[in-house]
């Protein structure tokens, strides 16, 4: 390893202390039970190739996925056995029966997470080729299995016919002492020889319990005496040959387990290199598992990498406030851009206003997107790859080195411009403090100065006034405050791009109640020109705000009128459509009608010239086509009549809407133009005005003028039923609610709205996430989001319809 390799690993480390990412890892490992599992959790590398990193990610997105799905995998706790496979190694070794159930259990479990996976094969193609690596092995597990107790690790007697054999000699062995010992026994309780009426053992042999003054009285061997001496053990001499049997026989139960167990070792030792492989892959896919159960419970999804250093965070929430509060809604989402078009972030505003906290955010959000974890974030966040991260917040007093505040960022700082370079990523807490303001605002804008030439990513926090004009000023450079509400004078920790914040120092310590003519006093201290600066920036604030809200109400009001007129287009094509089936449905009918006044003139002539034009067939023939005539004028008579109820059918559908006051129509009735003063009434009359004359006419006497008949069908439609601009689908199960989505968002596009809501609840993201991901495939979806803070944030997702 290189020195800049070296250098790059320990500034990587300090940056995860100093951003608590170890208090992060510690989260996720408590969703991993095998002690492996939690300690390769707890040492998860910083990546920084962008190919691996994606990679990791994808197979955590693949976990995540499965998991959504109600599925799981198999997966057992396993004991550390590192050790165990160096063991292994060794030829001729023999494991207890505890570590061949392990190893067992091992096989077992590789054999189902393999199984399960490549029933999923479809839906996990990052993590197959890591399952595809497990090896089962059936036949090892078998014999385990057969030979040992899973739960108490004793050697089976189905482990070989010899031990059954043994043992069922040895339980009559066993047996037939024991009726010995009764017999004695009773006898020996009749006449009162005995301490207590049991068969007990002493050193593997059954024994009575004898009174010490009536030991001569039962011959034996003494193996045991009680602590008082009152009671001896004996075994009588009838049992004793017996009981050599039992010997024997628990001997040779003794070398059968021996013999089994390593001969079950011997097949361990041969699969050594496959059940070691089997658990390191079964390790690496529990802390997959753990990262994915990690990422459900924050609401997390993986960030799109870039080589680029461009960092975009949508939604993006501090990880360990989320477990501090565990609710979302209390932890505010930051949205904030780094990397594209400028690469220099100056964060102000109020103290406690959550400035230090953004700055983390982005931090962390970098080292776990690099460590493979999701991020609390929207999935269309970015994080760029850079290469080293230095990060200085808090304060670094150090007795031990002499340092002081300042003492210790002034070194930081000095290793930081040694040492930065394109892409690294700096952050620096109050940045230029601990020293005189003036001293401290040159070396920061100095030293900003040098990163922003260089390319470096770089996010600050300030109080400093001057920083603020220097983050304006700067190409390269942005300003940001975290938004201070001035009217209650409490932070909002959302953050604000492009604006710089004010301290709001003395409307805090008014609030706080510190004497006004202190505060007063100071105003005139701090002088007017940084007075004015600090009133403009607020005024600016509130500007901001309000501004908001109009836009918010435009925005409103634009997505009501568009989805109106696009509306009234639909309608207008639907009717037009309809009048085209009509004329060709008259066309039709009228080509039947001539093809029939044809073939009864035709057979007219064809009477007439078969009987030579006799004058009886004439008359006959000049009265069949007179008849055919007369038939031919009612159906046109029909036909014309027909049209008419039709086109004043649509007629009547066009004119409710098309004559809206101020619109000029058709009196009918007068062949006249006319002006709509007012609408229709309840009676259906409409108020017109004609010359001078103002009256109120039936609805069915006007027509609206069509000033383009050949180019343009003027029609209006039916105003449709109101659909509401939001749908709320909490509490429905997965399929209720996507069944009830699509058919409003149907709706609502006939309706005309082209941004729409769809209220889902927060809960445990299974019901957001279903939505999102049909929403992702919805054809007349162009995009989706979650709600803004305040608005329903992840509860509410906001749907942008074609």
């Amino acid at each position: 390893m290189d020195q800049f390799e070296s250098q790059k690993i320990d500034f990587l480390s300090e940056a995860a202390q100093s951003l608590e990412l170890p208090k992060v890892l510690d989260i996720v490992a408590q969703f991993a039970h095998s002690p492996a599992a939690v300690e390769r959790i707890r040492q998860l590398p910083i990546l920084d190739e962008v190919q691996a990193i994606r990679a990791e990610l994808d197979r955590v997105s693949d976990m995540r996925a499965l998991l959504d799905r109600g599925e799981d995998l198999p997966l057992e706790e396993i004991a550390d056995l590192a050790k165990l496979f160096d063991h292994l190694k060794v030829a001729g070794v023999v494991l207890t029966p505890a570590q061949l159930v392990e190893l067992a259990r091992v096989a077992k479990v590789a054999r189902e997470v393999r199984r399960l996976c490549q029933e999923q094969k479809a839906q996990m193609p990052a993590v197959m080729p890591l399952a595809e690596g497990l090896q089962p092995l059936r036949e090892f597990e078998a014999a385990v299995t057969g030979a040992i107790d899973f739960n108490t690790h004793e050697i089976l007697d189905s482990a070989s016919p010899a031990l059954r054999r043994i043992r069922r000699d040895m339980e009559a062995a066993q047996e037939a002492v024991r009726e010995k010992l009764q017999q004695i026994l009773k006898k020996a309780a009749g006449a009162g020889m005995l301490q207590e009426q049991l068969i007990t053992v002493r050193d593997g042999r059954l024994v009575l319990m004898v009174k010490d003054e009536h030991k001569r009285k039962i011959g034996g061997i003494v193996h045991d005496q009680s602590a008082t001496g009152q009671t001896l053990f004996i075994e009588p001499m009838e049992t004793v040959e017996m009981n050599n049997r039992v010997r024997q026989l628990q001997a040779q139960e003794r070398r059968e387990i021996e013999r089994i167990l390593a001969e079950l070792s011997n097949q361990a030792h041969e699969h050594h290199e496959a059940l070691e492989r089997n658990y390191h892959i079964l390790i690496e896919l529990e802390t997959l598992r753990a990262r994915a159960v990690y990422s459900r419970q924050v609401e997390g999804n993986a960030a799109q990498v870039n080589a680029g250093g461009r960092i975009v965070l949508y939604a993006a929430r501090h990880p360990l406030l989320l477990e501090k509060y565990q609710d979302h809604d209390r932890v505010v989402p930051l949205n904030v851009q780094l990397g594209d078009k400028f690469h220099t972030l100056v964060i102000t505003g109020p103290n406690a206003g959550g400035k230090t906290v953004a700055m983390k955010t982005v931090g962390l959000a970098v080292l776990m997107t690099r460590a493979g974890l999701h991020i609390p974030a929207s999935p269309d966040s970015e994080i760029g790859i850079m290469g080293r991260v230095f990060v200085d917040i808090g304060d670094q007093q150090s007795i031990e080195n002499d340092l002081s505040t300042f003492s210790s960022h002034m070194t930081k700082l000095k290793r930081i411009l040694e040492t930065a370079e394109q892409n690294d990523l700096v952050l620096i807490d109050e940045i230029g403090s601990g020293t005189d303001p003036e001293e401290g605002t040159a070396l920061a804008i100095s030293a900003l100065k040098t990163l922003n030439d260089r390319g470096v990513r770089t996010i600050v926090t300030t109080h400093h006034g001057a920083l603020k004009v220097f983050a304006h000023n700067t190409p390269g450079v942005e300003n940001g405050s975290m938004v201070f509400d001035a009217e209650s004078l409490q932070p909002t920790y959302e953050f604000r791009p492009g604006v710089p914040g004010a301290s709001y120092a003395f409307e805090i310590a008014g609030r706080i109640g510190l004497d006004e003519r202190v505060i007063a006093e100071a105003r005139q201290y701090v002088g007017r020109e940084k007075g004015e600066l600090e009133r403009l920036i607020a005024d600016l604030e509130r500007k901001i705000q309000e501004q908001d809200e109009k836009i918010r109400q435009l925005k409103l009001e634009e997505t009501r009128l568009n989805g109106l007129i696009k509306l009234y287009q639909e309608r207008a094509e639907e009717l037009a459509t309809r009048r085209r089936k009509l004329k060709q449905q008259a066309i039709e009918e009228s080509e039947t009608i001539l093809a029939r006044a044809n073939a009864a003139v035709e057979q007219a002539i064809r009477e007439i010239r078969e009987k030579q034009a006799a004058k009886e067939a004439i008359r006959a023939s000049k009265a069949r086509l007179e008849r055919e005539r007369e038939r031919l004028q009612r159906e046109k008579r029909k036909m014309r009549a027909e049209a008419r109820a039709r086109e004043e059918e649509i007629e009547v559908e066009t004119v409710v809407e098309a004559i809206a006051p101020g619109s000029v129509v058709l009196w009918r009735s007068q062949n006249s133009e006319a002006v709509v003063l007012e609408p229709p009434d309840g009676e259906n009359r409409v108020l017109l005005q004609a010359g001078p004359l103002k009256l109120r006419v039936p609805l069915d006497d006007i027509k609206p003028l069509q000033k383009k008949p050949k180019s343009r069908a003027r029609v209006t439609v039916e105003k449709p039923a109101p659909v509401p601009q939001e749908t709320d689908v909490r509490g429905m199960r997965v399929d209720e609610a996507l069944v009830s989505v699509d058919q409003y968002l149907s709706e609502a596009l006939l309706y005309g709205w082209d941004e729409v809501r769809i209220i889902h609840g927060k809960g445990t993201g299974a019901l957001r996430k279903a939505i999102n991901e049909f929403l992702r495939q919805h054809p007349n979806v162009s995009h989706f989001e979650p709600a803004p803070l305040g608005k329903g944030d992840i509860g509410v997702t906001v749907v942008k319809l074609k």
